[in-house]
């Protein structure tokens, strides 16, 4: 009787591992959702639903994108880290999730997260109004240095990767700016092109139609080298200032995923990233394909968690 139980149950757990590879392989059987942290039009809304266009029908199922402003995205991390690892819910993350871990807020750690991919890398900038006397970056740093603290530089919420980005810029020219918290990268741009602001921390990209309306201008690059679209912006290095830094986007989930979840997502993104419609987004958004996988990724996440800690530490945030 014993023997029957045992091979009863043996059976039935055959059945279920095999009715969960099937379900595996057969991912997805329902639409996909794609949870952003930024509100209806931001940069990283717009990566999130070019992506989902593009990965939806060779996924076979609709991409779904749920903006979850708020946070800097940490409600939405903490909702993901509660919902199933099937690859149904998936998050548009920038080096901003970096700032998140360790918060008071934050119910989870670095090992329940899993990049499955960082698509492109986009380099940050130092841009102010038409208006002001800044016609270089080294003017910039002289002011700043003069009169520490009298800049007001807006950019997005109060710890993210745009902090990360120009607090290592300030320790590398020894300035201090006042940073001016706003909720998104478009307020950031609306405040700099109206004059609310002597200066933003944006991305070059984000700046162009500013910048053809002759609004702001761009006074330098984080960038390894110039961009095309700003032949004329130095780069930090070239200003004499040493860092190059980059600001990212990709696509984080729950970690614990089934590996054929995880190399269906991974192919449709690396089919979607060779796209005429993914080469035309990036240049029209003046970014740069930064396409790195799972693995890369994730290591790549770990030195930025890092690099926010020791930023979070100096500030006392």
């Amino acid at each position: 009787m014993k023997r029957n139980h045992v091979l009863a149950l043996s059976v039935a757990t055959g059945l279920a591992i095999a009715g969960g590879a099937g379900a595996q392989s057969n991912y997805p059987t329902k639409p996909v959702v794609l949870q952003v942290f930024t509100s209806p039009g931001s940069p990283v809304d717009f990566y999130a639903r070019i992506l989902a266009r593009l990965i939806g029908p060779d996924l076979g199922q609709n991409v779904i994108v749920d903006n979850r402003p708020g946070g800097s995205g940490m409600p939405m991390i903490n909702a993901m880290v509660r919902a199933p690892a099937d690859g149904y819910l998936l998050a548009a993350t920038t080096v901003t999730l970096a700032t998140l871990f360790g918060e008071k807020n934050a119910n989870f750690k670095p090992q329940d997260l899993q990049m499955i991919a960082r698509s492109q890398i986009d380099p940050f900038a130092i841009v102010v109004h038409t208006s002001t006397p800044f016609k270089h970056i080294k003017q910039f740093v002289a002011m700043a240095k003069q009169k520490p603290g009298y800049i007001n530089l807006g950019g997005p919420l109060t710890m993210s990767s745009h902090r990360v980005a120009f607090e290592l810029f300030a320790e590398a020219t020894g300035i201090k700016a006042q940073w001016v918290a706003y909720k998104g990268g478009g307020q950031v741009l609306t405040a700099i092109a109206g004059g609310e602001i002597d200066a933003a921390h944006t991305n070059p990209g984000n700046a162009k139609p500013f910048v053809a309306s002759g609004r702001v201008r761009v006074l330098a690059i984080s960038a390894e080298q110039r961009l095309a679209d700003f032949p004329d912006v130095p780069t930090y290095k070239e200003s004499g200032i040493d860092l190059v830094r980059y600001n990212w986007r990709g696509i984080v989930a729950r970690s614990g995923m089934p590996k054929p979840v995880m190399d269906k997502l991974v192919a449709a993104i690396e089919k979607a990233h060779k796209s005429e419609e993914w080469k035309k987004y990036l240049n029209d958004t003046a970014q740069i394909d930064g396409y790195l996988g799972p693995v890369p990724a994730n290591a790549l996440l770990m030195k930025e968690i890092d690099a926010a800690q020791r930023v979070k530490a100096r500030l006392g945030l």
